[in-house]
């Protein structure tokens, strides 16, 4: 059977089995309610998995299987939490434009992505906005039960609440267009010393008809296990789903704010123009841009993300809200 010992600095899972030696897996120290919740969560699935296979006389859930599985989970996120990697929150990849019929997407061929200056993005794909990164951070949200690389089955009726969406023939097509360019991208990362990075797809694939071409009931998408590089320590963020959505995709620019001041407990100062070549903005000029900059950081303040904003000689100052979000991240040693 499977214990667990979470009074210490570091959460202990035990396999104990009679009559021979126990096996320890040590994690992080348990200093946040998430990892305790997902020790104890991994502890329960497995000393019943154990059950189930002895009584089937299969071999039970050994600690090689046990570490393989918490290689490919992502963080156990509460319902009111997204995660979202920061890599694609500091930069271009997901745009600032307005969606919609008659504004056309652009096809990039390894195209160099605006970011941050300690990573280099390059990619391919049609061009992904706003609408896309929400439909993405719902996606690894429905994927945080499940390990990376197994398939993940919902509804678009569900997909369309989770993201706030109405429900309408247009918007389950928008959906189905959104999860179609997820899955047809290109996407290369490297960061300042060249010795770490991610090269992949941001969805490995994306099925809305069977092999008979009929409409499933349930869709199907899967990621590819190398997503997990997103989420290691430090390398992603908590955001608000709530507040994303008050802030609706009416309004891009304030939404690519909210998840870039997201991944920084104290945004630092930045210029107007940097902010313009971040966002991908589609302004006519940078007087145009700083307007709707203007506008998008009132609606933060709007709806409590931001407690001030000021641009002080085309310099960018905020002050946000400290939201205690301890980093659900579970990790073996």
């Amino acid at each position: 059977m499977w214990s667990i010992d979470l009074s210490g600095p570091y959460s202990i899972i035990e396999r104990l089995q009679p009559g021979s030696a126990k096996s320890i897996m040590l994690t992080e120290p348990a200093a946040s309610h998430h990892k305790t919740r997902r020790a104890l969560e991994i502890a329960s699935k497995l000393q019943q998995e154990s059950e189930n296979r002895r009584r089937s006389d299969q071999p039970v859930v050994s600690q090689e299987d046990l570490q393989n599985a918490l290689q490919f989970m992502l963080p156990l996120l509460q319902q009111d939490e997204r995660g979202m990697p920061n890599a694609l929150a500091r930069g271009a990849i997901f745009n600032a434009a307005k969606t919609g019929e008659t504004v056309k997407r652009v096809f990039h061929e390894n195209r160099l992505v605006a970011s941050l200056s300690n990573m280099r993005v390059e990619y391919q794909g049609q061009e992904l906005r706003q609408d896309d990164c929400s439909v993405f951070m719902a996606l690894l949200f429905y994927q945080r039960d499940i390990p990376l690389g197994d398939p993940i089955y919902f509804t678009a009726y569900g997909m369309l609440q989770e993201l706030g969406w109405s429900l309408n023939t247009n918007e389950y097509k928008h959906l189905r267009e959104c999860c179609t360019r997820l899955a047809a991208t290109a996407l290369s990362i490297s960061f300042s010393d060249g010795a770490e990075g991610f090269a992949g797809s941001l969805l490995r694939n994306f099925a809305w008809r069977d092999e008979r071409n009929k409409q499933m009931s349930r869709w199907c998408a899967r990621f590819e296990t190398s997503i997990a590089r997103f989420f290691e320590e430090d390398s992603y963020s908590i955001i608000d789903p709530r507040i994303r959505r008050k802030i609706s995709g009416r309004a891009p620019l304030a939404q690519w704010l909210h998840n870039f001041f997201s991944t920084h407990r104290e945004p630092f100062a930045i210029s107007v123009g940097k902010y313009h070549e971040l966002t991908d903005s589609r302004a006519k000029d940078l007087s145009d841009f700083r307007s709707r900059l203007k506008l998008a950081l009132e609606r933060l303040v709007e709806y409590g993300f931001l407690i001030q904003w000021e641009i002080k000689d085309d310099i960018v100052h905020v002050k946000r809200v400290r939201f205690h979000h301890a980093m659900p991240r579970y990790r073996s040693l």
